[in-house]
């Protein structure tokens, strides 16, 4: 999923979070072979959100 170290063991951790984001991709994907740019567009912001959660929970979660 992601290169970014803060992020690449978060997937394990939080296995919810890595699936939204994958899930995310997939209806970007989706929507834009279905030339829906503007859904996909939104799509890609979400799992962008997604994945500053999974940033947020794994920097959380190591200080314990």
């Amino acid at each position: 999923m992601s290169r970014d170290p803060s992020v690449a063991g978060a997937g394990t951790r939080f296995p919810l979070l890595a699936d939204a984001v994958e899930r995310h991709l997939g209806w970007a994907r989706d929507f834009a072979l279905a030339g829906d740019v503007d859904s996909a567009v939104d799509a890609i912001r979400d799992a962008h959100a997604t994945v500053a959660e999974l940033r947020t929970s794994s920097s959380t979660d190591s200080g314990h």
